[in-house]
């Protein structure tokens, strides 16, 4: 009978969370060690496709598979690679010793050199588990993992053999965690702050928007006069506003898209000014760029089922450097089982492929309508008439169209949040900026207002006070 308390000489069921079957020295002819070490078809033969399993258990291509390159198969192949070289320091270990017997040594025999060298079963062992223990740290909470599972001293049972148990213990805590498993994402990409920067500009453009509809609708109601009156005081202050908030989403606009270019993407009204026409038409030539850019690197994802679009969205997000630049996540044996069902994916995948084209189209005809009318009226020595019943259509059918695209544009919004991907307390420094960029506009309107009132209060009581005095020198 095996003596558990011994080093197993391999283990199978490494993180599917029940008690794993393992072969030890003390009994070799176990039906375990049968299992792992067949004459054909033992532990080692998937996971070492070149024939020498150390040089394949390096990070850069262990957890690697093709559904993180171009997300097809069924993802099992870096499953069969990661339990082959967790198992290798302490079959190598042993065979180093001369202590496997006849038919182990033959079952394995092609797929490991003799007297592999410690320094080399040092390298593996840290593959095997520097990567999940970081993906372990890295995660939204690793309170649930790293201290009492995950963290090296656990992992180690030396510097060159890993603790077969406690890693079984770590992956399958790691796997069976969905989302808690997973990092937040990039809070300079869609932090808390930027996603509720998005919100509030969709938002503010609604409430600016209905607030210039309020203009002309109480200028409706007063009766045209026989001349033309000028502005009020209220609505010049509310273009002002307007105009501003326009600066604003420019100057922020195209700071975001110069830092998304460099992120790494590719592996009207009569105050209309020349500057700010040029500022628009720059801004929006950014965002096309870097829209189209983004599309064509999404768009294969719609021939995805729901579960790969899932594992690709998983692995994207975990994705480490010490993992080679993939996602530890891709070694959970139950990668097959995982709840596809956290969000739809094919509907946020559609809503992704038609939903932004169809906010890009209608952004491109307002610039381009609003530059051809700006352009016709430079060229043109006849005022417009814009009270004819074709100005009052093309108005409605904008209104229209511009709150469809709003509530298409927060639909969109609203996917970071489907996807569990922002931490809702992650307010740093960044983030509050990102909000506070729109308040600079609203407090100089307020102080237009402000002013304007302290204005008509000043001169309403100058004239009051001339007035008493006329009376007072009439009295006398």
């Amino acid at each position: 009978m095996a003596n558990t308390s011994e080093v197993p000489i391999a283990c199978s069921n490494i993180g599917t969370g029940g008690s794993i079957s393992c072969c030890y020295p003390s009994d070799q002819s176990s039906s375990a060690c049968q299992s792992l070490f067949p004459a054909e078809d033992n532990v080692l033969v998937n996971g070492c496709l070149t024939g020498n399993c150390v040089n394949n258990c390096d990070p850069m291509g262990l957890y690697n598979s093709s559904v993180q390159q171009n997300g097809t198969g069924n993802g099992q192949l870096p499953i069969l690679k990661y339990l082959a070289c967790v198992n290798i320091p302490s079959i190598a270990s042993y065979g180093n010793q001369s202590v496997l017997s006849s038919n182990i040594s033959k079952s394995i025999e092609g797929f490991l050199f003799s007297n592999t060298s410690q320094e080399r079963l040092q390298r593996v062992t840290s593959a095997v588990t520097d990567c999940i223990s970081s993906t372990c740290r890295s995660s939204r909470n690793s309170f649930f993992c790293y201290p009492e599972y995950c963290s090296p001293v656990k992992l180690l049972r030396n510097d060159t053999s890993p603790n077969l148990d406690a890693i079984n213990t770590c992956l399958n805590t790691l796997c069976s965690n969905n989302v808690k498993s997973l990092p937040w994402a990039d809070a300079d990409v869609i932090g808390i702050g930027v996603f509720a920067s998005y919100v509030m500009q969709c938002i503010s453009v609604v409430v600016l928007w209905f607030g210039l509809l309020g203009f002309a609708i109480h200028q409706w109601k007063r009766g045209e006069p026989e001349r033309p009156s000028e502005p009020g005081k209220h609505y010049g202050f509310w273009i002002d506003l307007l105009l501003d908030f326009h600066k604003s989403q420019c100057f922020f606009s195209a700071t975001l898209m110069i830092a998304s270019l460099n992120y790494g993407i590719y592996e009207v009204d009569m105050q209309s000014s020349t500057g700010v026409t040029l500022l628009t038409v720059s801004t929006y030539a950014l965002s096309t760029m870097v829209y189209w850019s983004l599309y064509w690197h999404f768009i294969p994802l719609g021939d995805f089922d729901a579960f790969n679009i899932y594992q690709n969205f998983r692995f994207k997000l975990s994705s480490l450097p010490v993992c080679g630049g993939y996602s530890g996540l891709s070694v959970c044996p139950n990668n097959e089982s995982m709840n596809v069902g956290l969000f739809n994916a094919s509907d946020i995948s559609h809503r992704m492929q038609v939903l932004t084209p169809l906010i890009w189209t209608y952004s491109t005809l307002i610039l381009c309508a609003l530059l051809a009318y700006q352009l016709y009226r430079w060229r043109s020595k006849r005022e417009i008439n814009t009270d004819s019943s074709v100005w009052h259509w093309a108005f409605w059918l904008a209104t229209i169209v511009f709150l469809a695209a709003i509530g298409m544009q927060l639909n969109v919004l609203w996917i970071s949040t489907e996807l569990h991907m922002i931490d809702p307390n992650g307010w740093t420094f960044g983030q509050i900026i990102a909000v506070t960029v729109w308040i600079p506009p609203l407090m100089d309107y307020i102080y237009c207002e402000i002013r304007e009132i302290l204005r008509r209060w000043q001169s309403r009581t100058t004239k009051s006070n001339a007035e008493k005095e006329i009376v007072r020198s009439s009295s006398g």
